[in-house]
């Protein structure tokens, strides 16, 4: 492990941030509505790349570009943060590596959280993108990634289009850095809780009030936007995971993989010990930037 993962972890642990995830409701939502202070959408002030903003269903999207014209293919992006937690203006950074590694035009849409609304209301906005997307730059030539519960959402498209009846194209790619899950079996459940002493950022506490946080007092919604590894991938190019295997949400690998057998889609794992949950999205020491370039390396095929 080099100094910069060690720091990482150490940062981690003066944080405080497990704590948090392992609050009771009321001081989790408090929690919650602090951490979400001074975040939300960004413009970035910078002349690095074209940036433009676009509404979709209401809520806003962040467009990258290297170049004012739309490229040929594009990505996806979605931010984590357990589908409560918004975007920071440090996200740009990985927005412009990503575009600017790739060729791809990124999308990052700032989605409705489940403080406020249903996780199908997120679905309905990220879907809705991703149909706008497939229109500008042509079925087959468009990817989904995301981190941590936007992992989750990144897959999520992919079992949502199939849900609908596969109306467009899958995703060329799909990149799920550190995808979480409700847990819906008792395997699936041990191997979170065994997993929780060793991670340093993620309390398994958190995965029942996910739920409830998620589904917002309704319980109509769909099994797959709860646990992903339950929808239907068939027809995605391929699908790659990225996790530390010390943190809680490595125990949903297996029902991933088993998601992807069934479909009969290639996909390929890269899992380290002794890092942090979604560290690659850091990719500012020794382990971090050698799996955000082979990230890069994906969705540039």
């Amino acid at each position: 492990m080099s100094i910069g993962a060690a720091a990482l972890r150490a940062a981690y642990r003066l944080s405080g941030a497990k704590k948090a995830f392992a609050l009771p409701e009321d001081e989790l939502l408090k929690a919650i509505e602090k951490a979400n202070r001074g975040r939300g959408f960004f413009m970035p002030a910078d002349h690095k790349a074209h940036y433009e903003k676009k509404m979709i269903c209401g809520f806003p999207c962040l467009v990258v570009r290297a170049a004012a014209q739309p490229a040929k293919r594009a990505s996806l992006f979605f931010f984590g943060g357990g589908m409560v937690i918004g975007p920071d203006k440090g996200d740009a950074a990985v927005l412009r590596k990503l575009c600017d590694g790739t060729g791809c035009d990124v999308w990052f849409p700032v989605y409705p959280l489940c403080t406020e609304h249903c996780i199908t209301e997120s679905y309905d906005m990220a879907y809705e993108c991703y149909r706008q997307m497939t229109a500008l730059y042509g079925g087959g030539n468009v990817s989904t990634c995301g981190f941590s519960s936007g992992g989750a959402l990144a897959l999520g498209m992919a079992a949502h289009n199939s849900a609908l009846g596969t109306p467009l194209s899958q995703p060329r790619h799909i990149v799920a850095v550190s995808p979480g899950e409700v847990p819906w079996n008792d395997a699936e459940r041990l191997r979170m809780q065994a997993l929780n002493s060793r991670d340093v950022a993620i309390d398994y506490a958190f995965m029942a009030k996910g739920e409830k946080l998620m589904r917002h007092g309704r319980d109509d919604v769909p099994d797959y936007m709860l646990a992903p590894s339950l929808g239907d991938y068939t027809g995605v190019g391929d699908i790659h995971f990225n996790y530390s295997t010390d943190e809680v949400l490595y125990g949903a690998l297996p029902e991933f993989e088993d998601a992807c057998q069934r479909a009969d889609v290639p996909y390929t794992v890269t899992a380290r010990p002794k890092m942090t949950h979604c560290y690659c999205m850091l990719p500012y020491f020794k382990e971090a930037k050698e799996d955000f370039a082979e990230i890069v390396e994906i969705l540039k095929k």
